[in-house]
């Protein structure tokens, strides 16, 4: 799934046209003896991936007449009497004049959707969506003839019927291109991007919505720049994980650099910040870490601006560890004494597990025996809290190198205070 689940196009009346009306009837997917179902027509709200690229409106209720269902079209054309199947359907369409609606309808019952069970007032909600849909692309009409194939596949996407639905955005596209409907273009763009995405051809899903954002930026559609973008940041991010997973690490850090500039455009500070993140964990990991710790400390600037306190506490432990590999030990306590701090004030144990755990660590290495005990200690008693056995018995075994490592410092101050006592004792002993 993408990161925000957004709302569908909702099209303003004024600028598409006539309003095609809603059938009451279930809406959801359901099977028969493993076969999928066309389901009702309930042409409303149609969940999508991206948000609607247009400000939302509110949801459209109730029916509209037959007429104004059917645009222009008489009344005595859609009209079915008796049962209405696959191959009656497709020869009354093509019968009354619309050899375009025919196409579409043959296609939808025959072929690779033969084995469908469809019902059959579904089945008449097709011809009446479809016939009208082509007599206002006849008229001139094109924002309506637009809306009602945008309909159609918005409805086929909600039924995960994407082979359906893409050929209905593929029409939009078409109807909306030829005409400079850039809006509608950035749109139908939109549904085609989605239906990549929903069935994981993440390349072609990528191209739709670049797409969409070159018209949009191109005339000026700052909504729709906005909406796409937050769809790129979700497949560039796919196509990154990966280029990374197949060792192409050069390649995807090109798609996280993609990523950065789409949350940019989408004003997204947390997917700028993850976006600086994956690309300083790249070159962590190629141990470049100069260039790590510029993205790193981006990160974590984002993260502030953001008040995303997860980021923040990631953000911080990545920097230490870039400042350990680089020797530089004094700033890696530096951030991480901020680290615990943070992640003390906000409960967030397990950040401050981790950087007591490091900390103690650390001033083990540089000799602070007193200082690695407390931290260590520390990390031992949120092992504890965190009901964690693994990390409780390594913190265990950390905090007892580490008193004894203090121990053996208070042995040798002791002595080392009075150390012609000990030769004196000693001497003695060595008498008997």
């Amino acid at each position: 799934m993408l990161r925000t689940q957004p709302d569908a196009p909702i099209y303003p009346k004024p600028l598409l046209g006539r309003k095609f009306a809603p059938i009451s009837g279930a809406v959801e997917k359901r099977t028969t003896a493993g076969k999928t179902q066309f389901q009702d027509f309930e042409v409303s709200e149609i969940p999508a991936t991206g948000k609607s690229i247009r400000p939302q409106q509110s949801s459209r209720s109730g029916t509209t007449s037959r007429r104004n269902l059917t645009g222009s079209v008489q009344d005595g054309h859609t009209q079915i009497i008796g049962k209405e199947n696959r191959e009656t359907a497709c020869i009354k369409t093509l019968q009354i004049g619309y050899p375009q609606s025919y196409i579409d309808l043959f296609y939808l019952t025959h072929g690779k959707f033969q084995d469908l069970e469809i019902k059959e007032q579904v089945i008449k909600d097709l011809r009446e969506r479809l016939i009208p849909a082509e007599q206002l692309n006849r008229e001139g009409d094109y924002p309506g003839a637009f809306q009602g194939y945008h309909e159609l596949g918005s409805y086929f996407e909600r039924m995960e019927i994407y082979d359906a639905a893409t050929y209905f955005y593929d029409r939009c596209v078409e109807i909306a291109n030829k005409r400079e409907l850039f809006y509608e273009a950035a749109t139908a763009y939109q549904g085609l991007g989605n239906c990549a995405y929903k069935t994981k051809q993440i390349e072609l899903a990528i191209s739709m919505f670049e797409r969409g954002v070159k018209i949009s930026e191109t005339h000026d559609l700052k909504h729709s720049v906005i909406t796409l973008s937050r769809c790129l940041i979700e497949v560039y991010r796919l196509e990154a994980d990966k280029l990374e997973e197949e060792g192409k690490t050069d390649l995807a850090l090109g798609y996280h650099s993609k990523c950065l500039e789409s949350a940019k455009n989408a004003d997204d500070l947390v997917a700028q910040g993850n976006a600086c993140y994956r690309m300083g964990l790249i070159y962590f990991q190629n141990t470049e870490y100069q260039t790590a710790l510029e993205y790193f400390q981006r990160y974590l600037e984002l993260s502030r601006n953001a008040d995303y306190l997860e980021g923040v506490t990631n953000a911080l432990a990545k920097i230490a560890a870039a400042y350990q590999e680089m020797s530089n030990i004094s700033q890696a306590i530096k951030h991480l004494e901020q680290l615990n701090q943070e992640a003390s004030e906000n409960n967030k144990h397990s950040a401050e597990a981790e950087a007591s755990l490091h900390l103690g660590l650390l001033y083990q290495k540089q000799g602070q025996h007193k200082k690695a005990v407390e931290f260590l200690d520390k990390h031992f008693s949120l092992a504890r809290k965190l009901q964690d056995r693994t990390l409780i018995d390594t913190a265990r075994v950390n905090l007892g190198i580490a008193q004894a490592n203090c121990t053996i410092d208070n042995f040798i101050d002791v002595i080392g205070g009075n150390l012609s006592g000990l030769i004196q004792w000693k001497t003695k002993r060595s008498k008997f």
